[in-house]
């Protein structure tokens, strides 16, 4: 087998961080974002690339797809298309005896497909490492079974408070036909959270490479962060990594080939980092009590509640 192309996922809840990360880890040398790979088929129709281009018309993506289809013009549903097939109920089979043989019957095409676009997208960056913030558990678990990948996951975690107050903001998505971004009430914004944390720990923590960290320390230390990230990503050769800061706080954005995602992926320029904890003005006491009432447990474990 030819050697695996590097898949370096980033899972969590949603507004936590992961796009933006994923677009400035994208700056490295050896690094290409491609934002989340699982929404590729639908974006195709409907979203800008990262680049700014209608993703249909994107010169990178059209190359990329051609390539991988044998030079024929392959269909949106061929687009990533293993993202159409992973999905909760399938967790379970991937951890009974014999699950190469269930993944491969399951998956089949989408599968060899799903690496071909990895790895076609990897050389045609110069990169070793694919950077996905497609976030989604099942998800990442299929391309971890994949045996042309190896994927090694970041996991993001923001205070659930945070990520409440700013799924119930209107922000506008120029990087899509709607106007603007899903927003979710208190309630689906918490379970969510509850989801995605838990279900992340649980289903990568043990099963290779893996990195959780809490977006405030990010946002308290970046560059010490991102070298972090770098290390999980490349090992040693992380170290010699130019990483795209100008100061410790400030990262200088240039376009990036991504599909899909919070349309920070579009910001270019100098960018600072610095904590969002706007939801301590903004959230209702009463949203706050029921969001706290709802993730407490967690809140105290990640250090967001009891000091």
């Amino acid at each position: 087998m030819s050697e695996r192309t590097t898949v370096l996922y980033i899972t969590g809840s949603g507004r936590s961080f992961t796009t933006l990360l994923g677009h400035i880890l994208g700056q490295i040398e050896g690094f290409a974002f491609v934002g989340e790979a699982i929404h590729a088929g639908r974006a195709l129709v409907e979203r800008r690339c990262g680049c700014g281009a209608p993703l249909a018309d994107c010169g990178f993506w059209g190359s990329v797809r051609r390539e991988v289809s044998g030079g024929r013009a392959p269909e949106a549903s061929e687009f990533f298309s293993l993202g159409r097939i992973a999905r909760w109920r399938h967790l379970p089979a991937s951890y009974l005896p014999g699950r190469e043989r269930r993944l491969a019957a399951l998956c089949g095409e989408s599968g060899r497909a799903t690496e071909r676009l990895y790895r076609t997208t990897a050389a045609r960056n110069g990169a070793r490492v694919v950077v996905d913030s497609s976030k989604s558990i099942p998800y990442g678990r299929m391309l971890s079974l994949l045996p042309g990948l190896d994927v090694r996951v970041v996991h993001l975690v923001r205070d659930a408070r945070a990520v409440a107050n700013s799924w119930l903001r209107w922000k506008p998505a120029p990087d899509r036909i709607a106007t603007y971004m899903v927003r979710r009430t208190p309630v689906q914004g918490s379970i969510n959270w509850i989801i995605s944390n838990v279900g992340g720990e649980l289903v990568f923590r043990w099963r290779g490479p893996y990195l959780r960290l809490r977006y405030e320390d990010i946002a308290a230390r970046p560059r010490e962060a991102v070298e972090r990230i770098v290390r999980l990503a490349t090992g040693s050769a992380g170290a010699s990594a130019t990483l795209p800061f100008v100061g410790e706080r400030t990262v200088v954005l240039a376009p990036t080939h991504s599909i899909k995602g919070n349309p920070d992926r579009l910001q270019t320029g100098p960018v600072e980092i610095r904590l969002d904890d706007r939801w301590k003005s903004e959230l209702p006491p009463r949203t706050r009590r029921l969001v706290t009432a709802l993730t407490w447990p967690l809140l105290v474990r990640d250090g967001y509640l009891g000091g």
